[in-house]
């Protein structure tokens, strides 16, 4: 499933999921021998979606990997493929015509082909996982990199005047919202073409008006409408609108929650009162699905995250799947949405390359683009862990935080830095987000005292003392069922002690908003013999989550759920 809700009562469509053919290119030779025109024969075909590194004799390869799905359409037909996310590079290719090309990986893109013939068509789609020194994340990267075609593929059928894109926005005014609603609608018709738009809520008409469309174009047109008393989406206690808007020929739902986002004394506040964050950093990534995580998992994977106390997750390292936002705007849980610019050994001389900012900048935009209508949405985050000490860095993040502003003034922008007492970029975000690992890579846990009272000083210096801080990774390693009689490092009791005393002093700080465990589950590390990095990655996992790659709880789990628990702001 795509979403928890339908996106479209009208519009046909359907899910290219299920076995696609597949070969690997480990010698890249597929475009020079012309793949996409005569695709090889394969003994091998890939559920889609899924990750080729969960089957067997693959599990570690990096590289080309070429899919194919034969469609039939009955009639000639407008159709828009959509691929939800496909990890790394993507061409495309139908009926062996390139249709184009995407980069990223956790993002939708998708292709628009008018007047499809009627019969057989053959979809053809390269993909290429291999990570370098301009790829986001680059070659150096703390969570194992899958590849393949991770969410659905899916097959729209447009009519002859279609919605191309429907954007909902608002401003609360006391207890009134003005809305404001822009639709992009596209005509294949070979004449002038007049149709009839109807928005509407819960199935009560709000707005309609007739609209006049060129041959050929695209019409971009917005109207505006005030909802008196709108109930108002909060943590805990989510309220949701489902808007439709419909032409004659086609429709759009989307689903939006109503709240105010604002930050005093050091706090998020949400409709005015603050909100103290107790959260935890989840990938989306399980030992037998890889990033294709299934709905059934998120289900479960929130029930826990419930039971620990939580009201808010931390999407890391990069966008996650629209059905797993649903499911926290469903339950009233703060998420924080980031792209996969994981740093901590990201050269700094990257972050000039043209290539390498120009494909930030698009990730940023593609992610803002998905999750623009998700209430549980309160932060976009930027980047995680790059050396922010440098000037470098000072201007890539300057670009960064300047888009974000441009497409979203609505929600807070934040990033998070293994830098906190020297890092320079500190005035530029609405969030600071504090990454340190006392009592695991350096130091005891006790350290984290001393680091934040010198933290709080020198933000008071560069002007952003009244910024909100989180405490976004800490933590420790913790062997599922290694316990024993007294704490050790990678044992239970171990890691239940640095957390323990981690939240301890982070709650008795009275400048600390909110805190973000590293990490909700253990997952697969980029280990390799051949590395000189990450070799703490007992059993090949990063095992410092409270429960283990099964969902298993630890010992962590234990006292985290108990001190979560008990804090009642």
């Amino acid at each position: 499933m795509l979403r928890t809700f339908r996106e479209y009562q009208i519009r046909s469509t359907e899910l290219l999921d299920g076995p696609w053919d597949f070969i690997m290119d480990p010698l890249n030779t597929g475009v020079q021998e012309k793949w996409f025109e005569r695709f090889p024969h394969s003994q091998m075909s890939l559920y889609v979606p899924s990750c080729w590194n969960n089957e067997l004799g693959m599990y570690d390869y990096e590289g080309v990997g070429w899919y194919r799905k034969k469609i039939q359409t009955v009639n000639a037909q407008h159709v828009r493929l959509i691929f939800h996310a496909v990890l790394g590079h993507a061409d495309v290719y139908l009926d062996g015509q390139h249709l184009g090309y995407h980069y990223g990986g956790f993002t939708p893109f998708e292709f628009i082909v008018p007047s499809l013939g009627a019969g057989e068509h053959e979809i053809v789609i390269r993909t290429d996982s291999t990570l370098d020194r301009l790829t986001i994340p680059t070659e150096q990267v703390d969570w194992f990199h899958y590849g393949g075609i991770i969410r659905p593929v899916e097959l729209q059928y447009l009519p002859d005047l279609y919605i191309e894109q429907l954007k909902i926005d608002y401003e609360l005014h006391g207890p009134d919202a003005d809305v404001t609603v822009q639709v992009q609608l596209h005509s294949f018709y070979n004449e002038q073409h007049t149709t009839k738009i109807t928005f509407s809520e819960s199935g009560h008409e709000l707005h309609s008006e007739e609209v006049r469309i060129e041959t050929g174009q695209t019409l971009s047109h917005t109207f505006k409408l005030l909802l008196p008393e709108v109930r108002l989406w909060n943590v805990g206690l989510p309220e949701l609108y489902t808007f439709q808007l419909r032409t004659e020929e086609d429709d759009k739902i989307e689903r939006i929650g109503f709240r105010c986002i604002e930050t005093k004394d050091h706090r998020i506040l949400i409709n005015g009162s603050p909100v103290y964050l107790k959260g935890v950093n989840r990938h989306e990534e399980h030992p037998e699905w890889g990033f294709a995580f299934p709905p059934k998992l998120m289900h479960k994977e929130l029930s826990i995250i419930l039971e620990l106390g939580c009201n808010s997750v931390r999407g890391s390292h990069y966008p996650q799947s629209p059905y797993w936002l649903d499911l926290l705007d469903e339950q009233g849980i703060v998420y924080w949405s980031e792209i996969p610019i994981w740093g901590a050994f990201l050269p700094n001389e990257t972050v000039s390359e043209p290539l390498f900012q120009e494909r930030a900048l698009t990730m940023i935009e593609e992610m803002i683009s998905l999750h623009m209508h998700h209430p549980s949405v309160i932060f976009w985050s930027v980047h995680n862990e790059i050396d922010t000490r440098t000037q470098e860095a000072y201007a890539f993040t300057q670009a960064l935080v300047g888009l974000v502003k441009k497409l979203d003034s609505t929600r807070l922008v934040t990033y998070a830095t293994m830098h906190p007492l020297e890092d320079i970029l500190l005035p530029l975000f609405d969030v600071i987000g504090i990454n340190k690992y006392f009592g695991w890579y350096e130091g005891d846990t006790a350290s984290f005292k001393d680091m934040l009272e010198q933290f709080h000083v020198r933000a008071e210096q560069m002007g952003a003392g009244d910024k909100v801080v989180l405490m976004t990774e800490f933590g420790g390693a913790g062997l599922f069922g290694d316990v024993g009689w007294e704490p050790r490092l990678f044992s239970e009791d171990y890691q239940a002690d640095i957390v323990t005393e981690a939240l301890a002093i982070f709650k008795n700080d009275s400048k600390i908003g909110g805190t973000y465990i590293w990490q909700f589950a253990d997952i697969r590390g980029d280990l390799k013999s051949s590395s000189k990095n990450f070799r703490d990655r007992a059993r090949g996992f990063n095992n410092k989550g409270l429960v283990n790659e099964y969902r298993k709880p630890k010992q962590s789990f234990r006292e985290v759920r108990r001190i979560y628990r008990s804090w009642t702001d």
